[in-house]
């Protein structure tokens, strides 16, 4: 035998024992668990009202189309519309979205194209426009890690990032925010 021979035999015998250790077992395709959640109801054209304990309302939620998940404990929008109410019961504000998801902590996640007026002549923020926005419907905390456009009455800015509170009326924004201010004469 030569050394040649006794050199691909060896290397043959290593690459076997090698083949043996690593040797790699899939799971059966049955054993993969695939979660596919059916909603409990689906709606189409919702309207939902909330009030306070004195039956003043406090926010108004209107969907095009709905699904309500009660093992995720969520309910999925397509093109929600959000109105907050202020204490004398006059609509405050106004968020749309093309699409949203409501927890059932009260927290509402708004995304594509979302849009919030201020509907009272006295809001100092007549739109805000981002592609992402997180609204809790209880605190009214109100935040987002995306750009954000705002336009008021005396000003227009633009960032990234949004912290603020409806019912104080305070906004943030939080990374490369730009205004420009009017002073115009009214």
């Amino acid at each position: 035998m030569s050394r040649q021979t006794l050199l691909f035999a060896l290397l043959f015998l290593v690459a076997l024992v090698a083949w043996q250790l690593g040797k790699v077992e899939l799971v059966p395709e049955s054993a993969v668990k695939i979660e596919n959640y059916q909603p409990d109801f689906v709606a189409k054209d919702l309207v939902t009202t909330r009030f306070d304990i004195n039956g003043k309302r406090t926010e108004r939620l209107e969907s095009t189309y709905a699904e309500y998940y009660q093992i995720l404990e969520q309910a999925t929008f397509d093109k929600p519309v959000v109105y907050m109410y202020d204490e004398q019961g006059a609509a405050e504000w106004k968020v749309t979205a093309e699409t949203g998801v409501l927890n059932t902590g009260d927290n509402v996640i708004l995304r594509d194209k979302v849009h919030l007026d201020g509907l009272l002549p006295t809001s100092f923020i007549s739109t805000l426009d981002t592609p992402y926005l997180e609204l809790d419907l209880v605190t009214q905390d109100v935040r987002s890690n995306r750009e954000v456009n705002i336009l008021g009455r005396d000003f227009q800015t633009q960032g990234v990032g949004l912290k603020g509170h409806l019912d104080r009326k305070y906004f943030e924004l939080l990374d490369q925010g730009h205004a420009i201010y009017f002073n115009e004469k009214r």
